[in-house]
């Protein structure tokens, strides 16, 4: 699986308990209990870092974990260190290998303020609505971080299992789809690491050491999340198989404000485009496999490591990607064609599974 971890040699004796978490940063427990005792507070919730305050608190590049450091360089689109740690004979580092090529079609600098809503980048000038989402953090970590908790920890470094368990499929059955699953995971690694170098937000608990991560953070920013990026990408990918959008799809055919209950479907579908802008990234899409893609999300806010703008945004900027890569120019949406022969030929075969 594509990691961009990069050369093994040449960045020290680097370990770690998780991807890109270094193993003093490895899981600890923390009693989730929130009484208050002899004046202390359970947890400092209450003591917050505004970034926006002069000079600023931006991810500098030594905050980067060792092997992820080049993501803070001008983006290769030979992928020259990323590949060192790949299988090169993979068809899904192929297809991310074409993707790269395509860089100036997808770079931040071009797409960002069209593709992530103007309301997931508040943050960058507005203390209120870094406050407003510390506080649904706190909020998360009080109510449900403890009954996720478990679920979050194997999500960490195991998204695929996740989607290949929901679907109730193997890598014997059907090879291609997980396949399809990996080329998520590449061409995904190099989306969301280089729009984290663009935008550079500081972890939550950077900013409200309270949130306590049970483990983490990561070694790279913030936004977006590369779980919520990927959830959201695997899934819309997979939902281009019509066998699979026919069980695991959309199960109703209208905008959110114009659903009537007898207008839900019996029979799933592909999303749209237009179907990921419409719907927030709280509101049920009436989907199986896009309902993980939000869980996926969701318990990474629950662990304190991500704020909802970072789901939010990542879901937007997946359905963009996806858009560019397997749906038809829409003009109304600025979705460019990126062309990717490799994920067509993989996607392809990973269809005739499920016909």
């Amino acid at each position: 699986m594509p990691s961009g971890i990069g050369y093994f040699g040449g960045y020290g004796n680097v370990q770690r308990s998780g991807y890109a978490t270094p193993a003093e940063l490895g899981a600890k427990p923390w009693a989730l209990d929130f009484n208050v005792e002899a004046g202390w507070p359970s947890y400092p919730t209450d003591q917050r870092v505004n970034p926006n305050t002069p000079p600023g608190l931006l991810w500098q590049t030594g905050d980067w974990d060792p092997g992820l450091r080049h993501w803070s360089l001008p983006f290769d689109v030979h992928l020259s260190e990323w590949l060192q740690d790949v299988d090169l004979a993979a068809p899904s580092v192929l297809a991310a290998r074409e993707f790269a090529s395509h860089h100036d079609e997808w770079k931040a600098a071009r797409r960002a303020v069209a593709w992530i809503h103007r309301d997931d980048r508040r943050w960058q000038s507005e203390w209120l609505a870094i406050n407003s989402e510390l506080e649904e953090l706190v909020d998360l970590m009080q109510r449900e971080r403890a009954a996720y908790l478990d679920e979050a920890w194997l999500q960490s470094d195991n998204i695929p299992l996740y989607f290949i368990h929901f679907l109730g499929m193997d890598t014997p059955s059907k090879p291609w789809t997980v396949e399809l699953i990996r080329c998520g995971l590449s061409i995904g690694n190099l989306v969301y690491m280089h729009y984290k170098d663009h935008f550079r937000r500081v972890r939550p608990s950077t900013l409200c050491p309270g949130l306590v991560p049970p483990w983490g953070p990561p070694r790279h920013p913030a936004f977006p999340s590369g779980h919520a990026f990927l959830g959201h990408f695997i899934a819309l990918l997979l939902l281009s198989i019509p066998g699979v959008a026919r069980r695991y799809g959309m199960f109703f055919n209208a905008a959110p404000k114009d659903i009537k209950a007898t207008e839900f479907a019996f029979e799933g579908r592909k999303p749209s485009l237009s179907d990921m802008a419409s719907f927030l990234y709280s509101e049920d899409m009436r989907s199986p496999l896009l309902w993980l893609a939000w869980r996926l999300a969701r318990n990474r806010e629950r662990i304190g490591v991500h704020y909802r703008s970072d789901s939010s945004a990542s879901r937007s900027l997946a359905a963009n990607i996806w858009a560019a890569l397997l749906e038809p120019v829409d003009p109304l949406m600025d979705s460019p064609r990126i062309e990717v022969p490799t994920l067509h030929k993989v996607l392809q075969r990973a269809s005739a599974e499920w016909s």
